[in-house]
């Protein structure tokens, strides 16, 4: 399927109850480590304690403010497989459409306001001119404690798929 035939399909981001967490054991895993201090939010996940098959799957994301997007500080080994490139440094603007991406950019501030992790299945993600689909977790992070302003991201890798 070529890229602007991919277009035409629409991309889809669906919300799952976060008690689903228990139908994705990588997912959870992590999901695990990150609750371990709450109520406080972590600053950070520490990667010693990540399960190894999560690593390449893990994005560690910035929210920028001027303007809203998020940024990509670390992305692992897989992800950046995918995108045929080092990802570090790249905003979500940068390989989603504008549509897609104000969705995506959408979903962490919600999780940055509620200050709680989201479940979510990713559908008809363009990625160099093919289409993926994928579930994830995301999860705030402060680097003072109290605001939030970094975001863990998973992919279940048993989910990571492509779709034409």
């Amino acid at each position: 399927m070529s890229l602007s035939s991919s277009r035409l399909i629409r991309t889809e981001h669906e919300d799952l109850p976060f008690a689903q967490i228990s139908d994705y054991p990588v997912l959870q895993s992590v999901y695990q480590l990150w609750a371990q201090d709450l109520p406080r939010l972590p600053r950070q996940l520490d990667p010693t304690e990540i399960p190894p098959s999560a690593l390449p799957y893990v994005l560690l994301l910035d929210l920028e403010h001027n303007p809203t997007d998020l940024r990509i500080r670390l992305a692992g080994t897989r992800v950046c497989e995918l995108h045929g490139k080092e990802l570090r440094g790249r905003s979500a603007a940068d390989f989603f459409e504008p549509k897609d991406a104000n969705t995506v950019l959408k979903a962490a501030l919600l999780c940055a306001e509620s200050r709680q992790p989201s479940l979510a299945h990713r559908r008809y993600v363009s990625l160099h001119d093919r289409l993926w689909g994928y579930t994830r977790l995301l999860m705030p992070l402060s680097s003072d404690g109290v605001n939030v302003d970094r975001f863990f991201k998973l992919v279940e890798p048993s989910t990571l798929s492509s779709l034409g």
